[in-house]
């Protein structure tokens, strides 16, 4: 069975986190394993259309990624065919005061060429296809049901959200006074899900967010090293006043890596 989660946020959109993210892994894609949401709460219609649509889209770009690598070789035997056919071709027919490099030039391009077209064809051929529609189809029978643990994280990443931004960076990179604020899952709600869920995010901002992974990496060692530093804090405030990294989400992410 494959797990998926759906994190709401107080403040920031509500995150859909699914082991479908890595389109590398589509080959390893069960085309009957079940899907299940896990949420804290009961999901409105368009919380569950968003799911949906997120795996829809993912499914997506990973038989995109299936396709292209059961294609490959074929690929680019036709390839390396037409580059071959193409150069003797005009090596033996076309005279030229530069030898060999108009020949090169042209051959390369239809190699090129030949390559894409036979891309985007095995993305819309037959195998592709019913591969693709079989995912689908068992994505829409995807369960859902409640994981009250997850209100845990959902709480830690509201209270993040009313730290100040520089308090916030400073605990991060333990230049202030305080720690950031502690993250527990009551001892009823525990269970496999919560190591499956912290893999699934990890893993999601490693490939959708690889500036905040980076920091989540050193926020990480500095935590771990319990050594404070200075440029990180104010290198973090930056970032977070231009808009280019979520300190709540790299918070949650140090305090699950802990």
């Amino acid at each position: 069975m494959r797990l998926c989660y759906i994190l709401r946020r107080t403040k920031g959109n509500t995150l859909y986190l699914t082991p479908f993210v890595d389109p590398k892994l589509s080959n390893s894609w069960s085309e009957d394993e079940e899907i299940r949401w896990h949420a804290s709460t009961g999901l409105h219609t368009h919380e569950k259309d968003d799911a949906l649509f997120t795996l829809y889209t993912q499914i997506d770009r990973g038989v995109d990624r299936w396709i292209q690598d059961a294609r490959y070789l074929p690929r680019l035997l036709i390839s390396a065919l037409v580059f071959l056919v193409t150069y003797f071709f005009f090596s033996l027919a076309v005279r030229d005061p530069i030898p060999m490099i108009d020949e090169l030039i042209i051959s390369s391009a239809l190699a090129v060429t030949t390559a894409v077209v036979l891309g985007r064809r095995d993305k819309k051929g037959e195998v592709a296809m019913k591969r693709r529609l079989v995912l689908k189809q068992q994505a829409s029978r995807s369960d859902f049901a409640i994981e009250e643990g997850l209100s845990s994280y959902e709480e830690f990443l509201d209270t993040c959200s009313f730290i100040d931004t520089i308090d916030l960076a400073e605990r991060l990179a333990l230049t202030g006074s305080s720690e950031l604020p502690p993250l527990s899952v009551p001892e009823e709600h525990k269970g496999d899900w919560e190591q499956d869920f912290k893999q699934v995010l990890f893993h999601h901002f490693e490939l959708t967010d690889k500036a905040l992974y980076a920091r989540f990496k050193q926020a990480a060692e500095i935590q771990k090293g319990g050594s404070a530093d200075e440029a990180f804090a104010a290198r973090l405030v930056k970032l977070s006043m231009q808009g280019q990294i979520d300190l709540p989400l790299l918070s949650l992410m140090v305090a699950l890596s802990k």
